[in-house]
């Protein structure tokens, strides 16, 4: 076999020697170190790789530390949303009854519904989480706080509907008098008529007052006459909605026109004695 000769010449003493190496050798030295190479490369990579791992490991068991600490935190919050909700539901029975009307009955505040609206799959992976069970459970609480949240809502709008109504409705009642210092000098039912003579069926109140005292609209409303009206003499007839009506004889002076809209406390004519009537006051009806 051929043989290469390596010569090393000493720099110092130039002293020069010589060595004998066969190919073989040569070989076999580069394979033991390609073989080393080899092993250093893998157990540098293999280090590397659970470096790493570890260190991700060690990053998701601290984010997984700090989500069981805010999850347990929303749980807390979820159940003060809840005792607030409670709150609110006695307050709406207690605003219902003040209204007169009805409670939510209790099967419809429970607000069931089929199914859920997370699919079966992802329920799958949430319940593979250390913490799963806890998630899904609190879930289903926020999605049924949702419901409740909107429910409570119709509820509230509908309430402000009634009570809009109602002070609505308040505007429109006639619940003042309409001349402040008058006294009733009849009163309302069957009497004998003072010009007449004969037995009459009253069909309102006389307020006597003297001529010119101002006559206020008792409540808002739109004037759907005012005029000459036979022996009403000078007449006045307001529409208050909801069914009431108003009307005013034997006035002095008429101050407002047919189609006009009057608010409660308004000056809308004066006492008088005009049409059948004996002295100064006011015929006033509500129908």
């Amino acid at each position: 076999m051929e043989k290469k000769k390596l010569i090393y010449i000493n720099q110092k003493t130039s002293d020069v020697k010589e060595f004998n190496v066969s190919f073989r050798f040569i070989a076999a030295i580069l394979g033991v170190l390609a073989v080393l190479m080899i092993v250093f490369i893998k157990y540098s990579v293999a280090f590397g790789v659970n470096f790493t791992q570890n260190s991700q490991i060690t990053q998701l068991k601290k984010e997984n530390s700090t989500l069981k600490s805010e999850l347990d935190r929303i749980g807390h919050s979820i159940a003060d949303i809840r005792s607030s909700i409670d709150v609110i539901e006695d307050k709406d029975d207690l605003i219902r009854s003040m209204l007169d009307l009805p409670p939510i009955a209790s099967d419809i505040r429970q607000v069931g519904i089929g199914g859920t609206n997370r699919s079966i799959a992802s329920e799958l992976e949430l319940g593979e989480l250390s913490f799963g069970n806890e998630l899904i459970e609190n879930l289903n609480i926020l999605e049924k706080i949702e419901r409740e949240v909107r429910l409570e809502k119709a509820s509230y709008q509908k309430l402000l509907t009634t009570v809009e109504r109602q002070q609505d409705s308040l505007r429109y009642l006639p619940c003042i008098k309409p001349v402040e210092r008058g006294y009733i000098s009849s009163a309302f039912g069957n009497r004998r008529h003072p010009i007449l003579k004969r037995m009459h069926f009253h069909r309102g109140l006389d307020l006597a007052a003297t001529r010119g005292t101002p006559i206020l609209a008792p409540a808002d409303g739109f004037v759907v006459s005012a005029g000459k009206n036979g022996g009403y003499g000078n007449y006045v007839k307001i529409n208050h909605k909801y069914g009431f009506e108003t009307c005013y004889g034997h006035l002095n002076k008429i101050y407002v026109r047919k189609g006009q809209f009057v608010r409660r406390g308004d000056k809308i004519g004066e006492v008088g004695s005009t049409g059948l009537s004996t002295s100064s006051h006011l015929h006033y009806e509500v129908l």
